[in-house]
């Protein structure tokens, strides 16, 4: 069971550790101590191996494409003579690339379970809240930030009901005028239930009282326990370690 963390540390620490981590060479002592971070943030966060098993499987055409990308663009010595076109430099390059993207996963997917979508746009305006004195909307900015993340999960039973009916309406199909047929469909429906909740949901916010149909942003504060100082403090050694090594 993931602990519940202030948004407002979370994303410093997020912030501080992407920016060392992402910057730093591969295997060297602050790479390895950036991903012992991120493990500890995957433990905290209680990521299961389904979870992040799936989630991977998801961008392995990504990681492919970084593979041919880098192997193809990246001059060197050739992995085989006899078919000079991908190089073993590019293609290292295009491994260290996607660890860092399964790296940077981790730690986005840890960041989603220790915090809510609403705590982290209020951790947003907690930092950004004072460029409202120089004219910019930030609070109505991150209202519509939040009022959409909101509607994520929304968005995935609009889904899975359009699926739905489309197998009972339209069945089996097969050639290209039936697939064409079921898109137009599934377009259609989705589109038409996602504009029926966004207007259903501005209505309640007006009738309670809010005159724009957004909801206020405001920081979620939590109380400091244990060790939570440690979320940011330790990306923070390690950022002022790299500055001045």
């Amino acid at each position: 069971m993931s602990r519940r963390l202030d948004a407002r540390w979370t994303i410093l620490a997020f912030v501080l550790l992407v920016s060392v981590w992402m910057a730093a060479p591969f295997f060297s002592w602050v790479w390895w101590f950036g991903c012992g971070l991120v493990g500890w943030g995957v433990w905290c966060a209680a990521l299961t191996w389904r979870f992040v098993g799936r989630g991977l499987w998801r961008f392995r055409w990504l990681f492919l494409a970084l593979l041919v990308i880098h192997g193809v663009m990246t001059p060197g010595e050739f992995l085989w003579s006899a078919w000079p076109v991908a190089t073993r430099e590019g293609v290292a390059a295009g491994v260290h690339q996607g660890v860092r993207l399964v790296v940077l996963a981790l730690l986005a997917w840890s960041v989603g379970r220790v915090t809510t979508p609403l705590e982290l746009v209020g951790a947003f305006y907690y930092y950004f809240s004072f460029l409202e004195r120089c004219g910019l909307p930030v609070g109505r900015g991150l209202s519509i930030l939040g009022f959409c993340l909101t509607g994520l999960g929304r968005f995935r039973e609009q889904a899975e009901g359009v699926r739905m009916a489309m197998g009972l309406r339209l069945g089996v199909v097969s050639g290209w005028e039936g697939r064409l047929e079921r898109l137009a469909f599934a377009g259609s429906a989705l589109l038409s239930g996602l504009l029926r909740d966004l207007r259903r949901r501005e209505e309640g916010l007006v009738v309670r009282g809010f005159a724009d149909g957004l909801p206020s942003v405001r920081p979620v504060a939590r109380p400091m326990r244990g060790a939570d100082w440690l979320v940011p403090g330790l990306p923070g050694l390690l950022w002022i370690f790299w500055l001045f090594s």
